[in-house]
């Protein structure tokens, strides 16, 4: 018998990284004149305020951060400080507190943001995610369970619908980067019992990401749908402990990874799954095994 395939997409690069390396740091990109929102952006600790740091660190000229839960002013603070401490100029910085399952509030959201930044957006990063307690169905709250999908899904529709004609403008009027990045899960990729609502919707993400760079990559969109790594983050909490603890990767890979994808133009890798922690260097010199194959999307092994 053949030995078992490992699906789980983890070992594409030969180089796993746990946390941020030179090739991808903030400091050797240039975003000056870009706009970026960025959801999920509350946790001084976590994925979004990470990724708003090194876009911070890479020169982004205006920051938007939303969370369900607001954002806290030493947040702020700190994002601006650190901009000016890597040698940028301070960017405009937004916070908003926005239910992306509520399209009424994704739009109050949109009208201050097209304010701020004078109509002009180049990147949106979908980072914010519930996941329901970890219990399999019959014992799960069905309320609960079904919040997720209501904003790990339908949070991401109406985000796209609402931004996405400000990007497309954009991209028109001023060369705009033009692109979303999904964030995804490891937990798509994998079944085990518990958090079965959490998975299936981060599998989703994958098939949707892939679905909106078809629909609409010829008038300038660029997807990616990435796998942040295994982070412990205030989304985690309801994970078993001794799952939590066993975490191996630092907020900053995600962070980094996201505005090296964004910072520069992919095409050849729209529509497609980038784990952050594998290493983008040898990434980038798969290239052609990628297009060739049509590698890195959802498919069924047989």
């Amino acid at each position: 018998m053949s030995a078992r395939r490992d699906l789980s997409g983890g070992n594409f690069t030969a180089t796993i990284h746990s946390t941020t390396y030179e090739y991808i740091s903030p400091l050797r990109l240039d975003l000056a004149g870009k706009h970026v929102l960025i959801t999920g952006a509350a946790w001084e600790n976590g994925i979004g305020y990470a990724t708003a740091t090194a876009f911070a660190c890479a020169g982004a000229s205006a920051i938007a951060l939303a969370d369900l839960y607001g954002i806290a002013d030493d947040l702020h603070v700190k994002l601006k400080t650190a901009a000016t401490d890597a040698g940028r100029p301070e960017p405009v910085v937004l916070r908003c507190t926005v239910d992306i399952a509520q399209p009424d509030s994704v739009q109050a959201m949109y009208d201050t943001v097209s304010q701020g930044f004078g109509g002009r957006l180049d990147i949106v990063v979908n980072n914010a995610a519930h996941q329901e307690p970890y219990k399999p169905l019959l014992e799960a709250d069905a309320d609960v369970y079904w919040r997720t999908w209501e904003v790990n899904i339908r949070g991401l529709i109406n985000m796209t619908r609402i931004f996405l004609p400000m990007q497309l403008s954009s991209r028109a009027s001023n060369n705009g980067l033009c692109t979303i990045i999904n964030v995804s899960s490891s937990g798509a990729l994998t079944a085990r019992p518990g958090s079965g609502s959490y998975r299936s919707s981060k599998l989703a993400i994958l098939r949707w990401t892939e679905t909106l760079q078809l629909e609409y990559g010829d008038k300038g969109l660029l997807t990616f749908c990435v796998n942040p790594g295994a982070i412990r983050t205030e989304i985690t909490r309801n994970e078993p402990q001794e799952l939590r603890d066993a975490l191996p990767h630092r907020p900053d890979i995600a962070g980094d990874t996201i505005t090296w994808l964004a910072a520069e133009r992919k095409e050849w890798l729209g529509g497609r799954y980038v784990n952050c922690p594998w290493d983008m260097e040898e990434l980038m010199k798969k290239k052609d095994e990628i297009i060739e194959k049509d590698k890195l999307k959802m498919r069924m092994a047989f």
